[in-house]
C-alpha cells in the first residue's frame, strides 16, 4: 500500500475500506449484470458488467494511489492488457446499446473479463505463467 495519501487524503484504514467497498459494489454490480444476461436485457447487463469491473479495478486506486496506479497500468509490461481490457469495455456498450446482439455482447464481456485477469495477473509474480500453464494445461485435456 502506497504511503501517499493521493487525491483524497484519506488514513490507511479509509483507504482499505474504501477499496473494500469499491471491491463489493463492483462484485455487487457485476453479478447483477451476471443474472440479467439470463432475462435479456444486454444493454442493462453491459452496463452493470462492465462498471461492475470499472469499480472494481477504480478501488485499487484507494491502495496504491490513483496517479501511480495510472503509471503502473501504462507500464510497457502492463499497457497493451490494459489497452485491450479498455477497447473490450468499450466494444461491449457500443454491441450491447447500438446493435443489441446478445452473443456477442457476452463474447465481448467474457473477453473483457480475460483481458481484465491478464492485466491482474501482471501485478502477481510469476501471475501470467501460472495462467499460461494452467491454460496449456486445461488444452492438453481436451
Amino acid at each position: 500500500m502506497s504511503n501517499d495519501p493521493g487525491l483524497f487524503h484519506l488514513s490507511r484504514m479509509e483507504r482499505l475500506m474504501a477499496f473494500g467497498a469499491c471491491f463489493g459494489i463492483g462484485l455487487v454490480l457485476s453479478i447483477i449484470g451476471t443474472i440479467l444476461i439470463f432475462s435479456g436485457h444486454m444493454a442493462a447487463f453491459a452496463v452493470c458488467y462492465s462498471l461492475g469491473n470499472v469499480i472494481s479495478l477504480f478501488g485499487m486506486g484507494f491502495l496504491v494511489g490513483f496517479k501511480k496506479q495510472f503509471k503502473m497500468a501504462t507500464a510497457p509490461v502492463r499497457l497493451t492488457a490494459f489497452v485491450i481490457y479498455i477497447v473490450l469495455l468499450v466494444m461491449t456498450f457500443v454491441v450491447a446499446f447500438a446493435f443489441d446482439i446478445a452473443v456477442l455482447c457476452l463474447i465481448f464481456a467474457i473477453c473483457q473479463y480475460c483481458a481484465l485477469a491478464w492485466y491482474s495477473a501482471s501485478y502477481i509474480p510469476y501471475g501470467r505463467k501460472m495462467i499460461k500453464s494452467t491454460c496449456g494445461a486445461c488444452a492438453k485435456a481436451i
